[in-house]
């Protein structure tokens, strides 16, 4: 099986969204603050036009260099179906995933969707069928999680998570989607890699110590 890891965004509180996601909201009420430093990173490159425009500070260059570096090794993404639906609208015809192919954790059956040059395959049989589909479609190359919270809690049960890479935000919510739950069947033991200060994140990259317990069945989105 392909190396496979996971890619995320998290507050200082540790979720990943706010609450009321939906269409109007894909990160929660208020909760774009999120993903300010995937936005910020975008135009950090640019020649500045004017004094509002992001000037490529080294703190900046490391949130893009974060950003890029989620495509670098990358053959196939997984993710889940809520953040399908919320995202499908946003992103268009955007090549969002860099005509990588994806593979949606659902529990219901869809056709396969073809979008900014890649195509989404929906699968029904969780996260490890997923993950397993996604590193056939890799080859050699990585698979990345990225999400929604719910998705990468079942990996970690299942033990399919090989790195972790975690950008930290200094934004509070106070409620929503938690990556890590308060009480969980199953400890998740991380081996520090690297940590990495950027302007609007903290990038912080982890390797996941498997367990000798068994994984448990989860529910799937």
């Amino acid at each position: 099986m392909s190396h496979v890891f996971l890619e995320m965004t998290m507050t200082l509180d540790g979720f990943t969204a706010a609450h009321g996601v939906s269409l109007e909201h894909p990160l929660g009420i208020d909760g774009e603050r999120v993903h300010e430093w995937i936005r910020n990173s975008v135009f950090s490159g640019a020649v500045p036009q004017s004094s509002d425009a992001v000037v490529d500070t080294e703190p900046a260059r490391i949130d893009r260099e974060a950003r890029e570096r989620m495509f670098e090794s990358t053959g196939a993404f997984v993710l889940g179906r809520r953040t399908f639906d919320v995202g499908e609208a946003a992103w268009g015809d955007a090549p969002v995933f860099e005509g990588r192919p994806c593979f949606v954790v659902t529990s219901r059956e869809h056709e396969p969707v073809e979008c900014g040059g890649s195509r989404f395959e929906f699968v029904t049989g969780g996260v490890r069928e997923a993950v397993a589909r996604a590193s056939e479609a890799a080859s050699a190359a990585s698979v990345c999680i990225m999400g929604g919270a719910r998705v990468a809690r079942d990996a970690f049960a299942e033990q399919l998570v090989d790195e972790a890479r975690l950008h930290l935000v200094p934004v509070l919510l106070g409620g929503g989607a938690r990556l890590f739950p308060d009480a969980a069947e199953h400890r998740i033991e991380l081996d520090p890699l690297s940590v990495a200060q950027g302007a609007k994140a903290t990038h912080l990259r982890y390797r996941v110590v498997r367990s000798a317990s068994p994984a448990v069945e989860r529910r799937i989105e």
